[in-house]
This record gives structure tokens, sequence and C-alpha cells, in this order.
């Protein structure tokens, strides 16, 4: 029973953040009610998220990410995961209830992003661009969720992104995540931090509904699946502070 329900919360995972974005509170929360502890929960949750993003591998040659964003937000990423290396478990599971705080808001917030990227018009310089996307890089290492939305409001307000359609901008942010997401989960692999049976119950259902994500993105409601989300991951924060 418990490899079925990680296995179903990957498949969940990929289709959430392919199609919409927050996905890993799924899995996050599934593996720590296994009773595996948050700190290596996170980290196995950050080693399977390009499985989620390999099917935007195909848009990288049309919508490929200028390279000074790519750098910067690999960079971030990994001063991220450097951060959690050395931070003690107990720590970490001390805050990770309220970790998934800003996390809920980013969920809540990103139809409304969705819409204002889609109207607005660029106004980020450049070099403002590319250390905005570093600080997506460290959230990106650090937390992870909720990373896709913040790389998204950086992508429409970049001056290297003007007049852009939001399907165009969302197939950018996918390839931008999946080279973040691929050096997070390699800088993780060598951590020690990982789960590494419990990954390989993920990665593959989490490949699989990446797929179907990308085929789902735009036909879902946004609404309920922020809705579906948001009261995972409240309800996952209150079971962890009174557990």
């Amino acid at each position: 029973m418990t490899v079925l329900a990680l296995m179903l919360a990957a498949f969940v995972t990929g289709i959430l953040n392919t199609a919409s974005g927050g996905g890993a509170i799924v899995s996050f929360l599934a593996m720590t009610a296994t009773g595996i502890p948050p700190l290596t929960a996170h980290a196995t949750c950050q080693l399977v998220t390009p499985m989620s993003f390999l099917t935007a591998a195909r848009h990288a040659g049309r919508h490929r990410p200028a390279v000074p964003l790519l750098v910067a937000g690999c960079s971030g990423t990994v001063a991220g995961v450097a951060i959690l290396a050395v931070t003690p478990p107990a720590t970490f599971a001390a805050l990770a209830p309220f970790v998934l705080v800003p996390a809920v808001v980013l969920v809540v917030v990103q139809g409304r992003v969705k819409r204002h990227v889609d109207r607005s018009h660029p106004v980020l310089r450049p070099r403002a661009t590319a250390v905005t996307m570093l600080a997506c890089g460290l959230y990106a290492g650090l937390i992870g969720v909720g990373c896709g939305t913040l790389v998204l409001v950086v992508l429409g307000l970049a001056t290297r992104w003007p007049a852009g359609t939001l399907a165009g901008l969302m197939r950018v942010r996918n390839v931008l995540l999946l080279g973040m997401a691929l050096l997070v989960a390699a800088t993780f692999a060598v951590t020690g931090l990982v789960d590494w049976h419990a990954a390989a119950l993920l990665a593959l259902p989490g490949l699989a509904g990446g797929w179907l994500g990308t085929k789902l993105a735009g036909r879902l409601p946004d609404p309920v699946l922020r809705a579906g989300i948001v009261a995972t991951a409240l309800g996952g924060a209150i079971w962890m502070v009174l557990r």
C-alpha cells in the first residue's frame, strides 16, 4: 500500500508540475507520511523532479532560455542545495511546515500571475533579470515548490521576452526549469540526503505524470487544481505541526 501511495503521489506530482505548478507538495507529504524525514523527503523529491519536465526537452530548440538566465538560475540552485547540505535535519523538520506557507501563497496567486504576465510589458533589464533569476534558483534549491510561478514572473517581465504568448513563455519556463531541476538533482545526489529506494519508486510515475500534464496543460480547470494543492499543503502543514 505504501509503495502504491508513493507512486500515485509521484504521478499526480508530474501532472501538476507541468500542467499547473506546485505538484511537489504532494510527493513531499506522501513521503513524510510514510515516516521518511522531511529533509530526506525534500532531497528525494528534488532528485526526481526532472522526470516531470523531461518532456519539455523537445521544446529546447525553439523555446530555449537565454544562456545568462540559465546560468543564473542554476548557480542559485547550487547555492540553495549547499545551504541545505549543512542544515541539521532537526532544523529542517521544525521549519518544514512553515516552508509550505510561501509555497501555498505562490500556488494561490499563480492564476493571477499568468493573467498579468499575458498582459504585461517587459520592465526588467537584462542584469536585473539575471539577478532575479539567481534568487529564483536559490529558492528552487532551498524549497522548490512554487518556483515555476516565480520563474514565469521573471520571464514575463524581462526585456528578453517581449510580446510573447503565455503558451510560449510557459514552454520557455519549462525548459529553464528542466535545466535547473537537473542541476538540483545532480547536486542532491552527492549530498547523501536522498532515499534512493523512494527515488526509484517515484521516477517513472513522475515521468508519466509529466507527459500527461503537458497534454492536459490549459485543459484542466486551474481553480480546481489550485484548491486541491492548497488544501493538501495546509492540511499537511497542520499535520506536521501536530504530530
